[in-house]
């Protein structure tokens, strides 16, 4: 067993942060582990979860907005313990490894002529913490990454290593898709994969209105569909990718990078907050029609450096429309500082029991706020209008919802208690905020 105290093993990127500290890619999450553990085998791994007798959480890429990772004690980081473990070339299948970060999945499946079937926006996460929030990339006929999962690996807290999948512990396997890391440690993942395929983008400013009426309709008509709106604007970004044959070709660079004019106008915004509103009717100015071909993986992802904070809720597909048009006027009504885009998309629904897009074909909305402003007033009057549609929020996102409110979300909720309970009996996965939501008052 070995005992890390410098977050260096966790993420280069706050590699300069003091010896036993941690945060996460906004900032707005950290913690001072006792210990940072990083094992090189999952042998390892369940030799040392069968001596351990305090608390721990494991750390992916720390890209999650919500208290999920936060722990005083132990920190478990899967960064070693990635690649490819075996295919199957007729079925499409692939088994990785849980640490394996999405960025080099990719390639990895394409080195084998596989594609995963879709993949969210930003692909700096490891495909366990992925799956076990729930997270997602646009499609009205494509479910969440969890949806993917044939079968997989987990290390109970006591060291035993488990297997499940729709055929064998089915009930666990229905848990464990979206489990929060609550349920044990995730090892190994089998993926139902496609072979591997391009997609082409294209990017069009479309008057906003236009876009409420029709998104509905080009849902339908496009394999993703994306919209971007900002709060004092009557125009919108559309972006729709669809399968192509086409050769691979980039669209041409802009004049300055979309990350420099993003972090201009934040700044500029944060400091004269009453600016936001002349800056949203001016930046289409800097907004240009384009497209591009290029492989399913690098298509569906795209480059984030300007950091921020994000609220996510999942509301049904068909009141979609209505509530994205009821979160762009409260802003517009009540003058709120939001310059970030706005974001809308699709996910199918399915069948996994903590899934936010659980028995529900849903529009996700997101709301961002640069990291470094203040994101409690803005979250706190858009919230309610998410509750008004029923919504679910992104367990991987800024949300306020309690134990009581969660599991009238989710009808198999005590069923997972159940599961939690009996391969946790001491609590040892649960931090302050999944003690709050899943811990029995």
């Amino acid at each position: 067993m070995e005992y890390f105290d410098s977050v260096e093993s966790i993420s280069q990127e706050h590699a300069q942060s003091p010896i036993g500290h941690w945060q996460n890619w906004s900032s707005n999450q950290s913690c001072t582990p006792k210990h940072v553990f990083q094992p090189v085998s999952t042998s390892e791994l369940a030799s040392t979860l069968k001596e351990y007798s305090g608390k721990l959480r494991v750390v992916g890429s720390g890209h999650s907005f919500s208290p999920l990772v936060n722990s005083n004690d132990m920190l478990i980081s899967l960064n070693q313990i990635t690649g490819l473990i075996g295919s199957d070339k007729s079925e499409h299948t692939a088994r990785v490894m849980a640490g394996t970060p999405l960025h080099q999945l990719g390639p990895l499946l394409e080195s084998i002529d596989q594609s995963m079937m879709n993949l969210g926006d930003i692909d700096h996460q490891s495909i366990a913490g992925a799956i076990t929030t729930g997270t997602h990339g646009t499609g009205a006929k494509l479910s969440c990454l969890s949806h993917l999962i044939k079968s997989m690996t987990l290390i109970a807290v006591d060291g035993s290593v488990i297997e499940c999948s729709a055929s064998h512990n089915r009930e666990l396997f229905n848990a464990a898709r979206v489990s929060l890391g609550a349920l044990g440690i995730i090892t190994e993942i089998e993926l139902q994969n496609r072979p591997k395929y391009r997609l082409k983008e294209s990017i069009d400013v479309v008057p906003l209105k236009e876009a409420l009426t029709n998104i509905e309709t080009w849902k339908h008509q496009h394999r993703h569909v994306e919209l971007f709106a900002f709060g004092y604007s009557d125009q919108a970004i559309l972006k729709t990718l669809n399968i192509t044959e086409e050769a691979p070709f980039q669209a041409k660079a802009p004049l300055i990078s979309d990350d420099s004019l993003l972090t201009l106008f934040c700044e500029v915004t944060r400091k004269a907050p009453k600016l936001t509103s002349l800056i949203h009717h001016q930046i289409f100015r800097f907004i240009k029609p384009s497209s591009r071909v290029d492989e399913s993986y690098k298509a569906l992802t795209s480059v984030r450096n300007v950091r921020f904070n994000e609220m996510e809720y999942q509301v049904s597909s068909e009141t979609g429309p209505e509530c994205f048009e009821r979160i762009i006027n409260h802003i517009q009504k009540h003058k709120l500082p939001a310059f970030f885009p706005i974001e809308y998309r699709y996910v199918a629904g399915d069948d996994i029991w903590l899934s936010p897009f659980y028995n529900r074909d849903s529009a996700s909305i997101s709301i961002h706020q640069y990291y470094k402003q203040d994101y409690h007033g803005l979250f706190g009057e858009l919230e309610p209008i998410f509750d008004d549609y029923q919504g679910r929020p992104h367990w991987g996102k800024i949300h306020t919802k309690e134990q009581k409110q969660l599991s009238e979300m989710y009808p198999h909720w005590e069923t997972f208690q159940a599961i939690r309970q009996e391969l946790d009996p001491k609590n040892q996965l649960l931090n302050p905020a999944l003690s709050a939501i899943f811990k029995k008052p």
